[in-house]
């Protein structure tokens, strides 16, 4: 859209201080751009949904120099205009900008929630795109996956976020690997948190062998040809049995949100939690050498399932034919190799989807828990790396945490968590 839109963004949420990693690409970029109106490129950023309050935090500045200065030297008139937009309030924002010819050339949101919009005609086809026969290439099979859709690809993967283990190192010097030296270290008297939402307690799922028998509940998608009603059975009763056994810790807070876990990490009231890795910024700037980062622990099945979220960048629907070519110039710079690495390195808080851009573990622990992680994901969760319909996980996911709730407060007994969860199966 060629014209006078204002240099400030139109809707910032507390964006002064985002922490969040797409939001403070956006708002760096927004400020790149105020130095040139002759050209705006309209930028949306979706913070994923439980961490948006990470917007409010003051502090945080993501390092994206390298893609800015790249950018920039490629685009040095180009105004880039920031609106930060709530998950909840994407779908009715798009529709209501795109009635009146505004929406934006350029989102910045999760996998699942591009391929919602793309099937409903509120992103454009990525693949429609040169750009995406260049781009291609440098992604895994698995990660095309999770970007296509029978309507086509809803967008170009960018990096990786997941779920790792966060604890203070002055309380707990060892984390425990493995679920018993979790509950051991719950009942020696450090504190520890969790959570029923995806980042908070999903990834135990795994561990007791559960993943087959939760992912289609969750998604949709079929049942593995490996798995039985009396397999899923067995293995969600062990996983459901724990999870009781884990809330009767007298030292165990069972929270409400990420936040709670977050914050009560920061004041040293827990000393460990399941965490985000987008949330690592703050916890390092609150905590700083007493934050630790590990990989989540292994169980009687096997490793953990984490969490991952896969993000994109997504193609509006009102662009004119020049800002469509600068929105995917700054889609596609984000792959390079040097861009890839130099975002991995500097935030310490994603990993690259290029599969030429090794993940220097060598260089930090951090990135090596993650590393792990997102193997760990990739192995164990093969169903979430298939599109899936966002729309089914969001009308799930609160009967899911509801049934989870029930369960962990004794409400019901695992037996009875069982039968309710296999009653939200899909049909065979």
């Amino acid at each position: 859209m060629f014209g006078s839109r204002p240099c400030l963004p139109e809707r910032s949420g507390g964006f002064a201080g985002l922490v969040s990693l797409p939001a403070a690409l956006a708002l760096l970029l927004s400020l790149v751009g105020c130095q040139s109106q002759r050209q705006t490129l309209h930028v949306v950023v979706v913070p994923t949904g439980r961490l948006e309050w990470l917007q409010r935090d003051g502090n945080d500045r993501i390092q994206w120099t390298p893609l800015l200065q790249e950018y920039q030297r490629l685009h040095p008139g180009v105004q880039l205009q920031l609106s930060v937009v709530p998950e909840a309030e994407l779908e009715d924002t798009l529709r209501r900008d795109r009635s009146r010819g505004l929406g934006p050339d350029l989102l910045v949101l999760r996998a699942p929630l591009a391929n919602a919009l793309l099937q409903q005609g509120l992103v454009e086809r990525f693949n429609d795109q040169p750009a995406w026969r260049r781009s291609q290439p440098l992604l895994a099979p698995d990660v095309v996956g999770r970007v296509t859709t029978t309507a086509g690809v809803s967008g170009l993967p960018v990096y990786n976020a997941l779920t790792l283990a966060c604890f203070d190192r002055q309380v707990v010097p060892r984390p425990p690997a493995s679920l018993d030296e979790l509950l051991a270290l719950a009942a020696s008297g450090r504190p520890i948190g969790v959570a029923v939402d995806p980042i908070g307690i999903w990834w135990s799922a795994g561990a007791h062998g559960a993943q087959d028998a939760m992912v289609p509940i969750l998604t949709g998608n079929p049942r593995p040809a490996s798995a039985t009603a009396s397999s899923d059975r067995q293995a969600l009763l062990a996983w459901f049995s724990w999870l009781r056994q884990l809330a009767l810790q007298s030292r165990v807070d069972v929270a409400g949100s990420p936040r709670e876990l977050i914050e009560g990490l920061d004041s040293g009231r827990l000393s460990w939690i399941p965490c985000f890795s987008t949330a690592l910024g703050h916890l390092e700037r609150s905590m700083g050498k007493r934050l630790g980062v590990a990989p989540l622990p292994s169980g009687p099945a096997g490793p953990p399932t984490p969490f991952s979220t896969l993000g994109v960048m997504a193609l509006g629907s009102d662009s004119s034919p020049p800002q469509r070519k600068l929105a995917l110039d700054l889609a596609e710079l984000s792959l390079t190799p040097l861009v890839q690495r130099a975002l991995t390195l500097q935030s310490r808080m994603v990993l690259p989807v290029n599969r030429f851009v090794p993940v220097p573990v060598a260089s930090s622990g951090r990135l090596a828990a993650m590393e792990q992680a997102q193997r760990q994901f990739n192995e164990r969760s093969t169903l979430l790396t298939a599109s899936f319909s966002a729309d089914r996980v969001q009308r799930i996911e609160p009967r899911v945490e509801d049934l989870l709730w029930k369960l962990m407060l004794g409400v019901m007994t695992p037996q009875q968590g069982v039968d309710a969860m296999m009653r939200l199966s899909p049909p065979s």
